[in-house]
């Protein structure tokens, strides 16, 4: 599962990545194969959204997924379209590999920073990037990147939370629902011998992205069209879409909206 494929699409200045990061600590909470994430969240339903944006699907479509974690939707988009899959954490591209490898699909991995992409311009048919803007300084310079690697004509899909405010308020049912889901959580950790305080690194994470800018629809719209793309399609109810089993129960939550955009770039 070594990073294989054409290796004229790099541009080998870019590739250098030597710090630890945060995002591998928390690994569990995006691995395809985790219990609890399946409890919350619906995968394939993801993966059916970003297929039905692309369109065509074809195993020679080149196809980047940036801030690709643990490879959730990279994994599932691999039996449709060449994938390669960038993230900043080595412990996220580790559990990948190792799913990828179990579900005996093909994905091409490289670990790097997405405000420095390591590819050349214009070699992607698609990039694709699921919540992984906020947690960047400059999400304006990821979509830059984004944009610059794909192919004229090619695809963005983005898809993120609509963040127009920091204000959370999850209804009294969905409070409960969480409060028993982490009592249970905590048990089943304790019982498996794991010492790792996941919640104290998300409290890390979150103060070191809390000045950061607040991705939201308009934002992202606005910096496609600043990079020359046509916005193609808008999904603003993905949330109902992704929902796993606990996520319903919860019901209606009083919080940010997810939403999915598909845009094209334009040719010069």
């Amino acid at each position: 599962m070594k990073l294989r494929g054409n290796l004229d699409a790099f541009d080998i200045c870019a590739l250098s990545v030597s710090y630890p990061s945060l995002w591998d600590y928390v690994v569990d909470a995006y691995d395809l194969k985790s219990v609890r994430r399946a409890l919350w969240i619906n995968d394939r339903a993801y993966a059916a959204l970003v297929r039905k944006a692309l369109g065509d699907e074809n195993k020679s479509l080149m196809l980047l997924d940036v801030g690709c974690g643990a490879g959730s939707l990279s994994i599932l988009l691999a039996r449709y379209f060449k994938v390669y899959a960038l993230d900043i954490s080595s412990g996220m591209l580790r559990c990948l590999r190792l799913r990828a490898e179990e579900m005996d699909v093909n994905v091409e991995t490289v670990r790097a920073d997405s405000q420095k992409i390591p590819f050349k311009s214009g070699v992607f048919d698609c990039v694709l990037c699921k919540f992984a803007l906020w947690p960047v300084q400059n999400p304006e310079g990821t979509i830059k990147e984004m944009v610059r690697v794909a192919r004229e004509g090619g695809k963005i899909v983005i898809i993120e939370l609509d963040r127009r405010n920091r204000d959370y308020k999850p209804s009294l049912r969905a409070r409960v629902v969480y409060k028993l889901y982490k009592e249970i959580s905590g048990i089943i950790k304790r019982i498996k011998g794991k010492k790792l305080n996941e919640e104290e690194v998300w409290k890390k994470i979150m103060e070191a992205t809390k000045n950061n800018p607040r991705v939201n629809l308009e934002y992202v719209r606005n910096i496609l069209k600043l990079y020359n793309c046509e916005i193609e399609h808008i999904d603003t109810s993905v949330r109902e879409k992704i929902r796993g089993i606990l996520g319903k129960i919860c019901g209606q939550y009083d919080g940010h909206d997810y939403f999915l955009v598909c845009a094209v770039k334009r040719a010069k």
